[in-house]
């Protein structure tokens, strides 16, 4: 072999030896991306419950009853929130719980509360405001009674939306008339919980829910391109040179002689015919002989030689094998003398 053809030939195994390295790179390359995404997936889920988790998070505080000012007041202090005045989605949410402990005696009464926006509860302007209030013509001064009769150590749930800012809270009793009962001895109580971080959490929370959506989609098309190719659904090199190597066998064809010759003559269908319709079929010594002027020119060929040899087939045939492994195509038949010449069909 020639430098030339050698230098053809190492080049040739270098790039195979690339290409399959290429290939096996392209593999670890998708799994790393398949990986990534999965923990993409469950990196968004988690960031996501945990906004959740902050967003619905409430924020407790109590307000006791005073009975020098006959009700139950509370400095809530700063609510923030989205800065976005009046009523809106951005709201704070407020939910309070209200025990009647020792509500007054009197035939008809109510429970009252108001949620007032001032930095200084102290303030004499606060009565002002609880005024405003009533005439719920502002949404930053709110108010609400009750809505079933009060009884002791009864409950009573209220629901406010505020703005973010300082709030005051008031609960006291009130007649029938609106008006505030000031007799002692009475009290109440006051359970409240605010969600200022709703929106704050809960937008962000449902930003990462869809990043995570996006992610899992991510996740799949990754998936499924590598298992196409792990399936084999995508040919590789190495398949590729198998292929070709089975081609280049099937191009060259078997390298020795056939298991079995052929059970007739060349041409004949297997199902119409099984055997020679002449000599073949017949002991040699009961088979006719023919005049010396109507015998073939074909001469009689030794039964092994230089030439080659004979070797039987089924139904009385010969097959004439010569000395490099090939095969004659002529069939041959046994003559009375022993001889073997071509069949003539």
């Amino acid at each position: 072999m020639s430098e030339e053809e050698l230098d053809a030939a190492g080049a040739l195994a270098v790039d195979e030896d690339q290409d399959e390295l290429m290939e096996e790179m392209s593999i670890e390359e998708r799994q790393e991306r398949l990986k990534k995404a999965r923990w993409n997936v469950f990196l968004y889920l988690g960031v996501a419950a945990i906004l959740f988790g902050f967003a619905l998070f409430p924020m407790p505080f109590s307000a006791d009853w005073d009975e020098f000012s006959t009700s139950a007041e509370k400095d809530v202090g700063l609510v923030w929130g989205m800065p976005v005045d009046g009523e809106d989605l951005f709201d704070v949410p407020m939910r309070l719980t209200v025990t009647a402990d020792n509500p007054p005696t009197q035939a008809a009464i109510n429970i009252a509360v108001y949620v007032i926006e001032q930095e200084d509860c102290t303030d004499f302007t606060l009565s002002e405001k609880m005024q405003e209030a009533k005439q719920g013509d502002s949404h930053a001064y709110q108010y609400q009674e009750a809505d079933t009769r009060v009884l002791a150590d009864g409950t009573y749930d209220f629901e406010f939306n505020i703005d973010p800012g300082h709030y005051c809270l008031i609960a006291e009793y009130i007649d029938a008339n609106g008006d505030k009962i000031t007799s002692s001895g009475n009290a109440l109580s006051v359970e409240g919980k605010l969600y200022p971080n709703q929106f704050l959490g809960g937008f962000p929370g449902l930003l990462c829910l869809a990043l995570s959506a996006f992610a899992f989609v991510g996740a799949q098309k990754h998936g499924a391109a590598l298992r196409k190719i792990l399936e084999g659904e995508n040919e590789t090199t190495e398949s590729k040179v198998l292929s070709e190597a089975s081609k280049a066998r099937i191009a060259a064809g078997p390298g020795g002689a056939p298991p079995a010759g052929p059970s007739g003559p060349p041409g004949a269908p297997p199902a119409q015919q099984t055997g020679p319709s002449g000599p073949p079929g017949a002991p040699p010594a009961e088979a006719p002989v023919a005049e010396p002027a109507a015998a073939p020119a074909a001469e009689p060929t030794p039964a092994a030689g230089s030439e080659g040899t004979f070797e039987p087939a089924e139904n009385g045939y010969f097959f004439k094998k010569f000395a490099d492994g090939t095969y004659d195509q002529t069939v041959y038949v046994q003559n009375a003398e022993g001889a073997y010449v071509p069949h003539e069909g």
